[in-house]
């Protein structure tokens, strides 16, 4: 998740198949928390099943800023498939997960080295990780059983909780896309959305305009995860199978206010899993129904 003027950290969820983002933040600065939504690009031709950008409405040409609307890591071209080969989290066992994420982390850093660079950004900087299996206090707030993972904007620092339940019983993809989704929200931070969204939500008059706010920062993010996963599905990799269960459990399970309705997140994210793409990502301009 996104918060900006108030501090809140951007929250991955973890129970069940999916994560949520949680961001920290004051008036002027917000932090986010991650979690996580059409079939696999074809590899003989990927432009084929790429998504066309959606149009702005025009109540969003007119409020939101081009840093928003027209970032230059949308341009950055598609994300061209690439191996990212973690291996298994061990059961039982802590230090393997937290093995396993940190490979997950240098994979989606390394992706995003190489399309800020082609999208003119300048050099990415990763952002600090910090996982543990105990303590759920962050600078930031609290994580829970629930919501295990957050990125703080002010220390650009990805905290992640992992709960006895999962290390007993971890599953891998869902692992990966948590941490994808809140290196998405770093992500947003060095391109400048992350500081775009949290002035307009500070200016924001409403509850309503505030959550509207929130779940195009954090459906944004779900869609960045599904960039990433869907350039690294034949290595990590993903199943068909377990991806269907994800996107089945977003869609079922995932609404709450900060994140918008579960069918929404599970739309953005195969949207950003078929398309490889981050143009595809655009929730700026997309209606309110798609965003809700």
């Amino acid at each position: 998740m996104v918060f900006p003027t108030m501090r809140i950290p951007l929250i991955a969820l973890a129970s069940g198949a999916l994560s949520v983002l949680v961001v920290t933040g004051s008036a002027a600065q917000a932090t986010f928390s991650p979690p996580p939504l059409a079939a696999a690009p074809s590899a003989a031709d990927p432009a084929a099943t790429t998504p066309a950008p959606m149009a702005a409405p025009a109540a969003a040409k007119r409020v939101f800023p081009t840093v928003l609307t027209k970032n230059r890591l949308y341009r950055s071209g598609a994300v061209d498939s690439f191996t990212c080969s973690p291996g298994e989290p061990r059961a039982g066992s802590a230090n393997s997960l937290k093995a396993y994420l940190l490979k997950v982390a240098r994979c989606v850093n390394g992706m995003y080295a190489r399309q800020f660079r082609a999208a003119g950004l300048g050099a990415y900087r990763v952002p600090k990780i910090i996982i543990r299996a105990s303590g759920t206090k962050t600078p930031c707030g609290k994580l829970s059983n629930t919501y295990t993972a957050h990125y703080c904007p002010s220390s650009q620092t990805i905290y992640q909780f992992l709960p006895k339940a999962t290390i007993r019983n971890p599953w891998g993809l869902t692992l990966a896309k948590t941490m994808a989704h809140e290196i998405g929200h770093h992500a947003q931070q060095r391109a400048g959305i992350v500081p775009a969204f949290n002035r307009l939500y500070a200016q924001a008059r409403t509850k309503t305009a505030r959550n509207y706010l929130s779940h195009r920062v954090e459906q944004q993010a779900e869609c960045m995860a599904g960039v990433f996963l869907g350039s690294v599905q034949e290595s990590l990799p993903v199943v068909f199978e377990e991806w269907d269960q994800v996107v089945d459990w977003a869609a079922k399970h995932a609404s709450d206010t900060v994140h918008g309705k579960g069918r929404n997140q599970a739309f953005w994210l195969e949207r950003g899993y078929d398309s490889q793409s981050f143009l595809s990502c655009n929730t700026w301009t997309a209606p309110n129904a798609r965003v809700a």
